[in-house]
């Protein structure tokens, strides 16, 4: 494996997989003029995606090198070469989504991500499927999203008590131990 393919790949990373070759498919549609579907332009646009020299064309490069090792591995060790739905650590997810670490374990504790479950030791784990719906859900948006970390938390329902509420009783603390 060339030394720069084993810098970037991690065997059963978060982005390895579908997400990956959406994000590639992505770069595809936007070459394609509109209304027009057929193999000449689909051929035209995959060129010109994969023979960029920027930053879009090399990360469309890589992510399909990325699957392509993917499955060539699954298919050595007797695996079919479909993805199964696997648990992801918090930080696996994180990377899917475009999101912190943190983030996603709130968006763990506060439901948004079905099927997550506890290990014994305590670490956030959350199906693949769960956030490729959530990923399905909130689309672009939320992988631009901002990084309001306390906007987020409050969207989330993580803020039930106000502010001004947690501020006085700090405050109150603090006077009770001088």
């Amino acid at each position: 494996m060339p030394a720069t393919l084993k810098k970037i790949y991690r065997p059963g990373s978060a982005l390895v997989g579908l997400d990956m070759l959406s994000q590639v498919a992505e770069l595809i549609a936007e070459k394609i003029p509109k209304n027009t579907l057929d193999k000449a332009s689909l051929s035209k646009a995959l060129h010109d995606v994969l023979d960029a020299r920027d930053d879009r064309g090399r990360m469309a490069r890589r992510q399909i090198q990325m699957h392509i090792l993917e499955v060539n591995e699954r298919l050595a060790y007797g695996h079919s070469a479909e993805l199964e739905d696997r648990l992801l650590s918090t930080e696996q997810a994180a990377q899917m989504m475009m999101k912190s670490r943190p983030h996603v374990a709130m968006l763990i504790d506060a439901g948004e991500l079905e099927g997550a479950s506890t290990t014994p030791k305590g670490h956030r784990r959350v199906p693949e499927s769960s956030v490729r719906a959530w990923l399905s859900k909130h689309g672009k948006a939320a992988q631009q999203g901002s990084s309001d970390y306390k906007a987020a938390a409050r969207e989330a329902g993580m803020y039930a008590i106000s502010e001004s509420v947690y501020v006085e009783a700090a405050a109150a603390a603090g006077r009770g131990r001088a």
